[in-house]
């Protein structure tokens, strides 16, 4: 009986496909190395790009240039946006990726505005955008169980709140104080203050920023009652206690009141005039 003869296994199949393919006729030997580039181009759209474009294409915080930030900013605006965002998971080979960029930087509370994002070479981003400026304080009475403290909060010209972390206790004399009763904020640091009252304070603070030390103007109050005024009817306070009723906020005016502009003019003669030392400090100025 003939012996059956033994079954060898090829230790390198592969190259002994490749020899074979090589050894192949001539229109095989075109074929193997089409079927390579093919199946190289598929693997490449399938996996290849997805790697380069997280590996080299996405958004490094390192390379974001912002528009320098004003000394009173005191929050790193770039990595709070990135990590607040999840920007890591972003690509810059992304059509909308600009788009995205901006409107991640436009929810930071301290950027009012984003004029623009460019991408550079190298993976670099300039992001140019517009601050929020303080302009005063809102003093708030902070009452627990026990105690009553007061505590102050920053906001701009339209009466959005700024982050409270990055002003000390000492620095919240350098502005105009907002006093409004029972007002507290309703929202974080980047929302309305959530009171009218605060934010129409908080225009005229604005417009009469560039008088605060000249005119030792120390706060804005809310005059009279508002039940009766719907309209918060504002008051300005020197730092050595005279009043000056102002009325409505900047922009309010009711018919027959007097411009905000004709208002300040008339504030900056009042305070441009020494007040007397014997006159009593409590008497209001006539109204603006």
């Amino acid at each position: 009986m003939a012996a059956k003869p033994k079954e060898t296994t090829d230790p390198r199949p592969i190259r002994s496909l490749l020899r074979r393919l090589i050894q192949a006729p001539a229109m095989l030997s075109f074929l193997w190395p089409a079927l390579l580039i093919g199946g190289g181009y598929l693997a490449w759209h399938r996996w290849g790009a997805e790697h380069v474009a997280k590996q080299y294409y996405g958004v490094d915080p390192t390379l974001i240039e912002i528009t320098q930030p004003p000394t009173f900013v005191r929050s790193d605006i770039v990595r709070t946006v990135y990590q607040d965002t999840a920007m890591e998971g972003l690509s810059l080979m992304d059509h909308q990726a600009t788009a995205k960029i901006a409107s991640a930087f436009s929810t930071h509370p301290w950027i009012r505005r984003v004029v623009s994002v460019r991408k550079l070479p190298g993976g670099c981003l300039d992001v140019r955008v517009d601050y929020r400026v303080p302009v005063a304080m809102v003093r708030v009475a902070m009452r627990d169980s026990k105690t009553e403290s007061v505590g102050f909060f920053p906001i701009d010209g339209d009466g959005v709140l700024l982050p409270p972390t990055d002003f000390s206790s000492a620095e919240t004399s350098n502005f105009i104080h907002i006093e409004v009763p029972d007002a507290y904020p309703t929202g974080g640091a980047g929302s309305a203050f959530g009171d009218s009252r605060v934010e129409s304070a908080a225009k005229l603070a604005a417009l009469i920023a560039p008088f605060r030390e000249p005119g030792r103007i120390a706060a804005i109050g809310v005059h009279g009652d508002p039940r009766q005024n719907p309209i918060p009817q504002l008051e300005i306070t020197t730092k050595d206690n005279h009043r000056h009723f102002w009325g409505s906020a900047p922009g309010s005016e009711m018919r027959g009141e007097s411009s905000a502009t004709m208002k300040l003019k008339l504030l900056a003669d009042q305070l441009t005039i020494a007040t007397p030392e014997a006159e009593v400090a409590t008497n209001p100025q006539p109204p603006l």
